[in-house]
């Protein structure tokens, strides 16, 4: 495997440390600012949509920069946003440097999961692939336990600082050891980015990527209040993000394996059961015991799902992956602002009990979806160029 694959792991473990452990301080950010929990919850949903908004634009404007010169940049300002996050003592202020640090994961994700494709061989891309997803679930295996334990034991803002200090880390490792990568395809516009939905294929795919992110993070965001509510410490959500983040770990590298070896056709409805079962299990638990279990089981079956769905549409969209992949990501943080929104309003008028059950049904959605864009890919006329269609 080529080991810059790794450099580019390290840049999404800090975007992910960032974007995971925010779900374990909601708690004392919401101390701190004298707001409501789903009120906090809100700094996820902003994150999310600013990022869904920004990234499929923002890799358009930055099409033509060299991408090592992209990657360096995007992650420093990434870094400093992060740092800001953990000065500010106003809510309306920390929302504003949340959409600062969405716009630069938003340029940086997407540049980094597609060079990643292009470094590897045709047969060895779900390999490279979970590797720099893998720097996601190493962040929930490591960076998110240690921060919300950090978090405890001073102030959730230190946790904000140490991403900002891995992830000025991670931008300098990138700008002294990646390769210059020069940029060979022709820039897309915003327009033809949002064209490639008026494809069947393209948007029941990627409806998939949508239901699937809801159906994840409507339980994931407000996962200290579903394990409040059987008495859970702070020292047992440490524990119970550390499991989770393990299993994920096992299911993204699984499932770059499965993909590979089987096909993502098989190995994408495979995750999406067993993450049904996962999170409808979180609105039956009476005990820590079945709630550790159920998000291990969320970890393995939602991370087993997002190097197999990446593999399937790079094959769908061929040359055009760089875009597809993009709004991928879009989608993906558009489904964790829509799953942190519904959970917030769950958690207004109704019970805690009920998100897994909602959770559930997205996830439902999202296998119906995929079998729907099953179908259109073998209608669909064969293409090397989606913008020839």
């Amino acid at each position: 495997m080529n080991y810059r694959i790794f450099l580019l792991a390290i840049g999404t473990f800090a975007i992910g440390m960032e974007g995971f452990m925010i779900a374990g301080l909601l708690p004392a950010m919401a101390k701190d600012f004298n707001i409501s929990l789903s009120v906090a919850g809100q700094l996820v949903t902003v994150f999310a949509i600013a990022y869904a908004i920004g990234s499929p634009v923002l890799t358009t404007m930055t099409a033509s920069i060299e991408r090592r010169k992209l990657l360096f940049w995007s992650l420093f300002l990434f870094a400093i946003g992060n740092i800001l996050c953990g000065v500010v003592s106003n809510y309306w202020i920390q929302m504003v440097f949340r959409v600062i640090t969405a716009l630069a994961a938003g340029i940086f994700a997407p540049a980094a999961t597609n060079i990643a494709a292009k470094l590897v061989k045709p047969e060895m891309r779900g390999r490279a692939l979970s590797i720099v997803i893998g720097g996601l679930t190493i962040a929930l295996v490591l960076g998110v336990p240690v921060g919300v334990w950090i978090a405890s034991l001073s102030s959730w803002r230190w946790t904000f600082w140490i991403v900002g200090i891995v992830s000025l880390v991670a931008a300098i490792l990138i700008r002294l050891y990646f390769p210059t990568v020069t940029v060979t395809e022709r820039a897309v516009s915003v327009k033809e980015r949002l064209l490639f939905l008026k494809h069947p294929s393209i948007l029941s795919s990627l409806l998939v990527t949508l239901t699937w992110s809801i159906g994840i993070y409507i339980v994931y965001t407000y996962v200290t209040d579903i394990f409040g509510k059987v008495g859970a410490t702070e020292q047992t959500i440490t524990l119970v993000l550390f499991i989770s983040g393990i299993a994920s770990f096992l299911g993204v590298t699984w499932g770059g394996y499965s993909s590979d070896r089987f096909g993502p056709i098989r190995t994408i409805p495979f995750s999406l059961s067993l993450l049904f079962v996962a999170v409808t299990t979180l609105s039956f638990i009476q005990g820590i015991g079945l709630g550790i279990l159920a998000m291990a089981l969320w970890g393995f079956s939602g991370f087993t799902f997002n190097p197999a769905q990446q593999h399937r549409l790079i094959e769908i969209s061929r040359e055009d992956s760089d875009v597809v992949l993009s709004l991928h990501s879009s989608f993906i943080y558009l489904g964790s602002g829509l799953g942190s929104l519904f959970g917030g309003i769950v958690l207004n008028f109704g019970s805690v009990t009920s998100l897994g059950f909602i959770g559930g049904g997205f996830v439902v959605i999202a296998l119906l979806f995929f079998w729907l864009s099953v179908h259109l890919v073998k209608q669909t006329p064969e293409s090397s160029h989606l913008r020839k269609q």
